[in-house]
């Protein structure tokens, strides 16, 4: 998905989608980030759980999911949210995907 020069900025190409798409849709769950990056769930549950040690995001648990954001408690959060979206300026396939994410349902007997 990402193909810029920074693509491995933050060690690599997946960790740095995943970073670059937790920045663009705010709050997500990893099976959402699966889902939109084309990955196996596995890798970025792995991903998620490394830079929720890190302190880089935080998660809660809500029902059964697993919602996870940039957290802004890490020293460095504005400057990290600041590069993140700076970065997703360059890839416009993700972009394009994160835009398209509904963030609710859709009205029941509402026309398509």
């Amino acid at each position: 998905m990402v193909t810029s020069t920074q693509s491995r900025l933050f060690g690599s190409r997946r960790r740095t989608e995943v970073l670059l798409t937790i920045a663009l849709l705010g709050e997500t769950y990893p099976a959402e980030l699966a889902r939109l990056l084309g990955a196996p769930l596995y890798s970025v549950q792995n991903i998620v759980s490394a830079l929720d040690r890190e302190g880089v995001v935080a998660s809660r648990i809500s029902g059964r999911a697993r919602v996870v954001s940039l957290d802004p408690r890490y020293f460095a959060y504005r400057e990290l949210k600041a590069v993140l979206l700076r970065l997703a300026e360059a890839e416009p396939d993700l972009r394009a995907i994160a835009s398209s994410r509904r963030s609710r349902p859709r009205r029941a007997g509402k026309p398509l």
